[in-house]
Formats: structure tokens, sequence, C-alpha cells
């Protein structure tokens, strides 16, 4: 279903994917999830813009690489021009990798990369997101100066909690200029941090999940009964105490 829901939203011209791979490709991480679009029959690949909302910054070979992960899995079987594939530049210092992709983005004109009314972020059509335990989303990670920052499109993160280290990211502020931005959550190790983020309040950044709120666009949550066994969905009807505040 996740896979579906991502290729029913790319089938206008020159959509732009901005994917979240920041899990291991394997087991039931989103990428793993989505490779089962390169059986879908009927898609055209070549209008396709692929981004990393989040990457490390390793050599594209690495197996801790995002762009090896989604390459294994999905972008090295479908049809997709290279030239429209934005992978991390290998080779350079955190702060330049992370000036770099922005700059390449801020390069793009806006035929392929609309920008919001002032000129200030990217709108991407959709943006994929997974969620961290921590309540992490893409390299934006709880009390982290990363997750606060209000301005730009790309940071540099240089001492990640979780390894590698050194990673680039969207900021908070990028994502939610997107046109729509789906958070996915699957199997019982997501349950409690789902639960967190959707009924507990957490203080401003202890959770970053609860930061996405895109300004003009729309959040939507993909959950399997796993992920969403702990929520107290006939609580939800009556609009009252939620989100709670411990």
């Amino acid at each position: 279903v996740y896979a579906y829901y991502a290729v029913g939203h790319c089938r206008t011209p020159f959509p732009n994917l901005l994917a979240d791979v920041a899990c291991p490709p394997a087991g039931g991480s989103l990428i793993g999830m989505l490779s089962s679009i390169a059986d879908v029959r009927g898609i055209d690949f070549s209008k396709w813009w692929i981004f990393w909302v989040d990457e490390r910054n390793v050599p594209l070979s690495s197996t801790d690489s995002n762009y090896k992960g989604a390459q294994d899995a999905l972008l090295g079987r479908v049809g997709i021009p290279a030239s429209q594939v934005f992978a991390i530049q290998e080779g350079l210092s955190v702060q330049q990798a992370a000036t770099n992709y922005e700059g390449r983005l801020l390069g793009l004109p806006p035929s392929v990369l609309p920008r919001t009314p002032d000129g200030a972020l990217p709108v991407f059509d959709l943006i994929l997101l997974g969620i961290g335990p921590d309540g992490h989303v893409a390299s934006l990670f709880p009390n982290a100066p990363e997750t606060a920052a209000t301005s730009g499109w790309v940071l540099p993160v240089s001492n990640s909690p979780k390894p590698p280290p050194e990673r680039i990211t969207f900021t908070m502020p990028a994502i939610n200029a997107a046109k729509e931005v789906v958070m996915v959550a699957v199997g019982e190790s997501k349950a409690e941090v789902v639960q967190r983020a959707l009924e507990v309040q957490a203080l401003p950044g202890a959770l970053p999940a609860q930061l996405v709120r895109p300004s003009s666009g729309k959040l939507k949550w993909l959950l399997d009964s796993m992920s969403a066994q702990h929520l107290q969905l006939d609580e939800w009807a009556s609009g009252k105490g939620f989100p709670r505040n411990k």
C-alpha cells in the first residue's frame, strides 16, 4: 500500500519525490517498501525527480549510503534519468556537502522544483518520511540545533546520535513547505513512538515528528495494525484531552 500511494502521486509531469531513506535499506525500511514500485506497469519513470531529505556523508558505494540502498532496491531497476536523481556529492566535508546539495536544488528552475510565494523554500510534491524510535525524522533529532532551525533548505549534521555521525538534512521549514508529507511507520517496534507522536504533546523539539506540520499542504500517516496498536482511536472522536501533555 505504501508503494502504491507513492505511485499515485507521481504520474503527473515532472513530479518531484523526496524520499527519506534514513533507515538501513534492509528489513522493513521505507525504501524497501517502495521497491515494489519497479514492478508496477504504466509508470513513466522518465518524469520522476528523486531527492533525499537526508543522507549520510559517506561514499555512494558504502553500505551506509542511502543512495546505494535506493539504487539497489529501486532506482537501478527503473528508467529514471541519472540527471534527475540527486545524490550527495562525495569527498566533501559535511558543511561543504550540505552547501553543495542546497546549491544544486537552488539551481533547478521552478518548472522542476517550485518555490513558495516568497521564494524562500522549495515546494516538493510529496515527501515520504520514516520516524525513528526517538521521534526523529530525516536527520532532525530530539533537541538538536538543526531541528530548531527556522530558515534554509539543507543543513550539515556533524554529530548525529546515530552512526555515521556526519549527515546532511533538510530543515523542518523545507519539509513543511511540501504539498504533501506522508509519515510511514510499520511494525510493533514503532508502536510506542507513534502513540507518543499522535497522542502526547511533547516539549518543543523533544519529539521532532510533532513539528512536521505542512504550512499549506497535507500531512498523512500511513500505519499498519502493529504500529497503531497503542492508539486510543475511540477517544479521538470526542476531541477531549488530545494531545495529552503526559
